[in-house]
């Protein structure tokens, strides 16, 4: 019998454990909870194999992030996962644990999140679609993920367009925002940029586009698209839908219509 990844979780508050265990229902891992005695903790990972702890940042009796360098000092393989209900300096804490930390759950959890972890842990591949043959969508494991703004969600849609190629600040204005201020322009740009990316981290996929200074890139290792696999002949469902309410997809939509019809 094979033996279950195990995972730890570390929370004074009862009813975050029974949320957790409730969001996590159906994953094959076998779990075991700390409430009360959060230092009980560091002995049991120095002497059982541990995937991964999931820890609580602000508990009555200690630090989680220094309880956290507890465990690792005892355990060398394990992997770190803060809980929190606050928001706080994650660039901070994420460069203390360099990669031993998975990242960040914020209550009340997210299920989408939290199965992006779950994927690490079991080194499961997280299924990431990009659907365009439709109205965009951004699908993490069948769920579809909901953005802040719609602009973040346009600029996603952009960048699956340019196929891994880099789009700079100035591209992006100019299909985004064509008739706005300059100034203005760049500002709701930003403001795009930010929100897509904290997106992109909540779904546990921050790796999936590069965020340069005036630039983004998509990293295609880490989804697939209706759009990419038509580019490569691996499909043929392209319906003639693609991504309406988007003006300047209808200049990616013209060639497609021509391959479909046969005269390119």
């Amino acid at each position: 019998m094979t033996e279950k990844n195990k995972i730890i979780i570390v929370d004074d508050e009862p009813q975050a454990l029974a949320s957790f265990l409730l969001t996590s229902l159906g994953k094959d891992f076998d779990y075991r909870f700390y409430c009360d005695s959060p230092n009980d903790v560091v002995d049991y990972c120095a002497t059982h194999t541990v995937e991964a702890v999931f820890m609580d940042i602000r508990m009555p009796n200690i630090n989680g992030v220094d309880l956290a360098h507890k465990v690792i000092e005892v355990n060398k393989t394990v992997k770190i996962v803060f809980i929190t209900a606050f928001t706080f300096d994650e660039k901070m804490i994420s460069y203390e644990f360099g990669d031993r930390l998975l990242g960040f759950a914020y209550k009340p959890f997210d299920p989408v999140k939290l199965n992006a972890f779950f994927a690490q842990i079991t080194n499961r591949k997280t299924d990431v679609f990009l659907k365009t043959f439709a109205p965009f969508d951004l699908f993490v494991d069948d769920e579809v993920i909901d953005f802040t703004s719609a602009k973040s969600k346009e600029l996603l849609a952009l960048l699956t367009v340019y196929n891994g190629s880099t789009l700079t600040l100035e591209a992006a204005i100019a299909k985004l925002w064509p008739s706005h201020d300059p100034d203005l322009s760049k500002r709701l740009y930003r403001d795009a940029k930010i929100r897509l990316k904290a997106v992109l981290e909540e779904a546990g996929l921050s790796n999936m586009v590069s965020f340069g200074y005036g630039y983004l890139r998509i990293n295609k290792n880490w989804a697939h698209s209706d759009y990419w696999d038509f580019l490569e002949d691996k499909v043929k469902g392209y319906n003639g839908i693609f991504m309406p309410g988007y003006e300047w997809a209808k200049e990616y939509k013209y060639p497609m219509d021509l391959k479909v019809a046969g005269i390119r």
